[in-house]
């Protein structure tokens, strides 16, 4: 009897895998098509549309200069970006906070939080609005960042002066850095190398000549650079006058 029921259940379990083995496994959905890489290295002028475009880390990046008339008001897109906003000329007026950001006046924005921007002077007040995502779209809370040009701690240098901004993490990335160098005439930001992370340089001033890769672009106040990640490249400031340049990475 207890061999009968040995073969039975033998028997059974046998029909049970090869039937497993004949079912046929469920089809894997293929991972969505992230947009292609459109941004190349290159130096690009001030202009209502500066840079748009996706690159290795970001899905979106899209990068404007905002002219605001004397009394006029200005809102944030309602869309899921982070924004960094970078004062080039006039007086910046946050509605929600009271603060007031002149000439190189930096603010930071997560996903989400849109403030309203007010210009109360006579004269027209423009500034660079960058807008943009991760391709990781890891979201996370962010403490808005609001800071003037001169309540930037300088430090001085040797080749001039640098000033620390911000590192730290937005709704899209986990942390995004900037910070200001000043030239001295005549000097190199630093022999040329290259880095994971990409980089945008915005100039404030000053005339220089961009090494990227084997070649020589020249640039100056009010233009912007893009720089891919592993592109090799320095700045090599004029031989007179100093030049001022915000430096802006981040990781995904």
């Amino acid at each position: 009897m207890l061999r009968h029921l040995f073969l039975f259940l033998t028997t059974a379990m046998a029909l049970s895998a090869a039937t497993r083995r004949a079912e046929p496994s469920l089809p894997v959905a293929a991972p969505a098509t992230p947009p292609p890489d459109t941004l190349t290295a290159g130096v690009f002028p001030p202009g209502p549309t500066v840079l748009k475009g996706a690159t290795r880390d970001l899905a979106d990046l899209d990068i404007r200069l905002v002219t605001l008339p004397p009394g006029q008001t200005f809102h944030l897109a309602n869309d899921s970006a982070d924004h960094l906003l970078i004062v080039k000329d006039g007086d910046i007026n946050f509605e929600s906070t009271k603060q007031t950001l002149g000439p190189g006046g930096i603010g930071l924005f997560a996903a989400l939080d849109k403030p309203v921007l007010h210009n109360t002077a006579g004269t027209n007040a423009s500034f660079y609005l960058l807008a943009f995502k991760s391709r990781s779209g890891s979201n996370q809370a962010a403490t808005p960042f609001i800071r003037d040009w001169p309540d930037l701690p300088m430090k001085k240098t040797d080749k001039g002066e640098s000033r620390a901004i911000f590192s730290q993490p937005t709704a899209w990335l986990k942390n995004i850095n900037m910070h200001a160098t000043t030239l001295d005439p005549g000097e190199i930001s630093h022999p040329q190398h290259v880095h994971r992370a990409e980089e945008i340089l915005l100039l404030r001033s000053g005339e220089v000549r961009m090494h990227i890769a084997n070649g020589y672009i020249p640039a100056k106040g009010g233009d912007l650079v893009f720089l891919p990640s592993g592109v090799p490249h320095d700045l090599e400031n004029g031989p007179t006058g100093r030049t001022e340049y915000f430096a802006l990475q981040w990781e995904p």
